[in-house]
């Protein structure tokens, strides 16, 4: 691939609105588009993913999965799949597969948060994720919204917004302060 692929490009340029902003938006653009292979795992060591937020319908409770390589709580989300173009598709392939949710809404106009990790050797050849994360909304509260194990993510849970568990991935009680004041804005 030489090119970017188009719906990429346009979520990240929606992304301009999230709760990031502007700066990091257009960093998240030029890698793709110095790098369209950075859109996949295989694009290099520092490359694109895709994850989602999920809240239930009061945004009382974060839907969060068991990560076993990193042996870490954190949002649902991986890579992209050879072919897949768009970011917010992969999301919810994501998200159905490891939680067995579908059907969410989406906050927002387009990404919510754009977030840039480094990883532990454990994590193979990949070295940094550039993570595109969706805010999506389930249409009951955590207690009639059952979460469904996955043989990729064993463990599944609905965590308080405000209390999210042990374990942690630590990223995410800044991004979950970030939203809520975006939410607050939209």
């Amino acid at each position: 691939m030489s090119v970017p692929p188009e719906p990429a490009l346009a979520q990240l340029r929606a992304a301009h609105n999230g709760a990031t902003g502007e700066q990091i938006a257009r960093e998240f653009e030029d890698l793709l588009q110095q790098d369209p292979r950075a859109l996949y795992r295989d694009g290099g060591p520092v490359h694109l993913t895709a994850s989602a937020i999920v809240v239930d319908a009061p945004g009382e409770h974060v839907a969060l999965v068991w990560h076993r390589k990193g042996q870490f709580w954190v949002q649902p989300g991986g890579h992209l799949e050879d072919g897949e173009m768009s970011f917010e598709a992969a999301t919810r392939r994501e998200v159905a597969e490891e939680t067995g949710l579908t059907d969410l809404e989406r906050v927002g106009d387009g990404p919510a948060v754009l977030h840039q990790h480094d990883l532990s050797a454990a994590f193979g050849s990949c070295r940094a994720h550039w993570d595109v994360q969706y805010l999506l909304r389930a249409p009951l509260p955590a207690a009639q919204v059952p979460l469904r194990p996955s043989e990729e993510s064993p463990e599944v849970t609905w965590a308080p917004w405000d209390a999210l568990p042990e374990g942690t991935v630590e990223d995410l009680p800044g991004n979950l302060a970030l939203l809520g004041d975006w939410m607050a804005r939209l």
